[in-house]
């Protein structure tokens, strides 16, 4: 149990009573809630946009360690907004065992978020090569594994205007499809994920001019998108002829900088928490 705090209104620091006004436990409180809520916040900001913004590349990775870094960075996030206020609780109440609690509790994120750091700086060196092959021996699973024809759908037109591309690898890496899916021949030589899309009037093309007079004009697909008819010869103004290796992995590698570097900041917001605490627990007697 918790021991006994002092009376209410009164702190020992040193040895000596001193009076803790109630207004300066409240604007303590409010400066600390303040300060790890805003870092919770981000952590969890970050975890949720690399979900949203890049789960559809889970399946082309070759490794499952991209998300489940998300995945910790969310809980990380949800962990830190809620250990706030038991930190500041124990410092309002003069409670040493909820400081305690929450020193040993910022020791863990401290951990996790300092090796999760790191390894995602490590993640940015080796997700080249198991990338690489993971995306060559999905291409046979293209059409039959409902899961990887929708990551490479969504890689190839759907993603952002930055990985319009088609296949795997070099300025023509549309033709791999034809030979490692045997789904394509001549007639229909590539995925309609690899045709340009076709933009409605006022809408902004990949070449960056706009389109007028096209909508509908040519295949539609699932969610109702048009794209121009380029599977049966795909030429450079009906589709995308450049692999998405090469700027698939860029994509992912900057994310990951990103990941590692808000896992490594927020470790040390944490140790500044850990000191916090130590503090306040050292001057409560």
């Amino acid at each position: 149990m918790c021991p006994p705090r002092p009376p209410a209104g009164r702190v020992t620091v040193n040895g000596s009573d001193g009076a803790m006004g109630h207004g300066a436990e409240m604007n303590g409180c409010g400066n600390c809630l303040s300060f790890y809520w805003i870092g919770g916040i981000v952590v969890m900001a970050v975890g949720i946009w690399t979900c949203v913004d890049h789960a559809y590349m889970e399946q082309l990775l070759g490794t499952n360690l991209y998300m489940s870094a998300a995945y910790i960075l969310i809980a990380t996030g949800v962990v830190v907004i809620l250990i706030s206020f038991l930190g500041c609780l124990g410092a309002v109440k003069e409670i040493k065992c909820m400081l305690l609690t929450y020193f040993i509790v910022m020791f863990g994120i401290f951990v996790t978020m300092l090796v999760g750091g790191i390894l995602g700086y490590a993640f940015r060196s080796n997700v080249a090569v198991s990338m690489r092959t993971r995306m060559y021996s999905s291409l046979g699973e293209y059409g039959v594994n409902r899961v990887v024809t929708d990551a490479w759908d969504f890689t190839q037109s759907k993603a952002s205007l930055i990985l319009r591309c088609c296949g795997v690898e070099g300025f023509d890496g549309y033709r791999i499809w034809r030979t490692e899916n045997r789904n394509f021949n001549s007639n229909s030589q590539v995925p309609l994920s690899c045709c340009q899309k076709i933009w409605t009037s006022g809408q902004i093309g990949s070449t960056g001019l706009v389109n007028s007079g096209m909508l509908n004009s040519g295949q539609m697909d699932m969610t109702g998108q048009s794209y121009m008819p380029c599977q049966g010869s795909p030429n450079s103004n009906t589709a995308y002829l450049i692999g998405c290796y090469e700027k698939g992995l860029l994509a992912v590698q900057e994310q990951a900088a990103i990941v590692g570097g808000v896992g490594i900041g927020i470790a040390f917001v944490t140790l500044m928490g850990m000191i916090f605490s130590m503090a306040l627990f050292n001057m409560i007697k």
